[in-house]
């Protein structure tokens, strides 16, 4: 059973993950974005396979608690991030 604590970094992943994704250009350089995109990527790929599997379950249920085009980013970014 994951902790509360696991379970709210992966909010917080997701919360940053949308902020990169979806902020506007002019407030946020996108190269800038793509950067730590990647480097969220890399460390999660570091992972165990049983840990990136949690993580990308995780994923998937905190989907559902965003609408619309976020619920589908969410869900998506295990495999956006390369841990599936």
């Amino acid at each position: 059973m994951l902790k509360n604590s696991e379970i709210k970094l992966i909010q917080i992943i997701a919360d940053l993950a949308i902020f990169l994704e979806f902020t506007s250009p002019d407030l946020l350089d996108p190269d800038c974005s793509i950067e730590a995109m990647e480097s969220i990527a890399a460390e999660l790929q570091s992972l165990n396979r049983e840990d990136r599997d949690n993580i990308a379950d995780l994923f998937y249920t905190l989907s559902k608690q965003y609408v619309d085009d976020k619920s589908d980013f969410v869900r998506n970014l295990p495999e956006s991030l390369g841990i599936i």
